[in-house]
């Protein structure tokens, strides 16, 4: 047998190893959750600001408005009109939007959920679509061009940043940088409760 297998073999029994290694991944956790804690410092909470814009496919969008009376008994009636919502901005030059995009877009085909994007900084609708259409992606995109305020309402300050909201208009989940699809979908499915 090789000498640094052996060697090998030696470190992993030892009890000084695992220590180590545990206190390292401990002090890499801390780490990340304070990056992460420092991002989302500035995302709000609480009740989601209304968004009303138009996709760059010139979609109507109208969310997290106060329903009248006879809306909400509706919304009562068919429980499935309203829908837990992620609100995704995100933008074309961000080297981490690369990474969450298509596992948002995965989120997206999903029925049980709505998916709406805002593109931030990332030129006109022709230049979104096309960025769109070349990386098949398939969710609803607003300029922010059109609507500059959102961003700052919603306090999306570092991208991407991702809200669920719950079917009261209640941001229930935010996360800022790279994050999972199949998180998305456990935190999107928690918000049904």
């Amino acid at each position: 047998m090789p000498s640094w297998l052996l060697n090998l073999k030696y470190t992993l029994k030892t009890k000084r190893f695992w220590l180590t290694s545990l206190r390292d991944i401990i002090v890499i956790a801390v780490v990340l959750f304070a990056i992460a804690s420092y991002l989302q410092r500035d995302m709000r909470t609480g009740e989601a600001m209304p968004i009303n814009a138009y996709t760059i496919a010139n979609k109507p969008i109208s969310l997290f408005t106060a329903p009248s009376i006879n809306a909400q008994q509706h919304i009562r009636e068919n429980s499935t009109q309203h829908k837990p919502t992620l609100v995704y901005f995100w933008g074309t030059w961000c080297p981490v939007c690369k990474v969450t995009s298509p596992m948002v877009n995965s989120v997206s085909l999903n029925p049980d959920y709505q998916v709406v994007s805002i593109a931030v900084a990332s030129g006109s609708d022709d230049d979104i679509s096309t960025f769109m259409q070349h990386h098949h992606y398939h969710f609803d995109v607003i300029n922010q061009h059109q609507t500059m305020l959102l961003s700052q309402q919603w306090g999306a300050m570092a991208l991407p940043a991702i809200y669920i909201v719950d079917a009261e208009n209640n941001i229930r989940f935010v996360t800022s940088g790279v994050t999972s699809s199949w998180g998305m979908s456990l935190r999107l499915w928690l918000a049904t409760w």
